[in-house]
């Protein structure tokens, strides 16, 4: 009878504190060409909620006392379209969805955002750093190994 081999995966990344939510960052290769490219899947994003609002008439000149209520829903839902899918590029789909429902303030997510990314940045910055000490070691072990064979 033959037994069953397990083999655990370590997933790449880290967790990421927001407020009282922790959300995991996930660094693997794959994922950082997204995080690099994460303003312009946003501004592809932000072009599909303007798509879906195109049939608003957005004014040049806003005058207080006659806003139009529906106006200023479809400027707010294209500017919360496009904050949502930079969460969601960054930490995973429906990301802002469960932000939003803890943290209904789209100005303070927004601002968020800034901080958010350049504290990733770093992050992944040492993490490559760790990596390139890894791979280094490895290498050394290599050559000793067979610099001793010779």
């Amino acid at each position: 009878m033959s037994q069953e081999l397990k083999i655990d995966i370590k997933r790449t990344g880290f967790p990421v504190k927001i407020g009282t939510l922790e959300l995991w960052f996930d660094s693997s290769l794959e994922n950082l060409r997204r995080f690099f490219n994460v303003e312009e899947l946003a501004e592809q994003k932000l072009k599909e909620a303007q798509e879906k609002a195109k049939h608003i008439h957005f004014p040049e000149v806003v005058d207080v006392d006659s806003l139009d209520l529906e106006v200023v829903d479809a400027a707010f839902d294209v500017n919360k379209e496009f904050i949502a899918a930079q969460y969601d590029i960054i930490f995973g789909d429906e990301t802002f969805k469960k932000i939003y429902k803890v943290y209904p303030d789209i100005i303070a997510l927004e601002q968020a955002l800034e901080p958010i990314g350049t504290a990733i940045a770093k992050r992944i910055e040492e993490q490559e750093e760790e990596r390139s000490e890894q791979i280094d070691a490895k290498k050394n072990e290599y050559l000793n190994k067979k610099a001793q064979k010779q």
